[in-house]
């Protein structure tokens, strides 16, 4: 439901632990806040928000290991580093 195994991406970014950290706090809210009325509401609620901001740093995750396993990898990471 939360956490590194909530989140299938490349664990070299840190990006699953990042995730992790925001999901605890967000289902906290969503359990002990005013939104939602109960237990099952409050889950499905904070699994929306949760897949919604998952899929965009998967996204991003996913598209930055293609570019560091590619061919000319090296290259991208020094133009990315000055800048370019």
């Amino acid at each position: 439901m939360l956490g590194d195994a909530a989140h299938r991406m490349p664990p070299y970014a840190g990006e699953g632990v990042n995730m992790a950290m925001q999901d605890a706090y967000e289902l906290a809210e969503y359990l002990t806040g005013s939104l939602c009325t109960d237990i099952p509401s409050a889950i499905a609620a904070y699994e929306t928000q949760m897949c919604k901001r998952a899929a965009e740093v998967t996204g991003q995750t996913l598209y930055n290991t293609q570019m560091l396993h590619s061919e000319g990898a090296l290259s991208n990471i020094l133009k990315i580093m000055q800048g370019a």
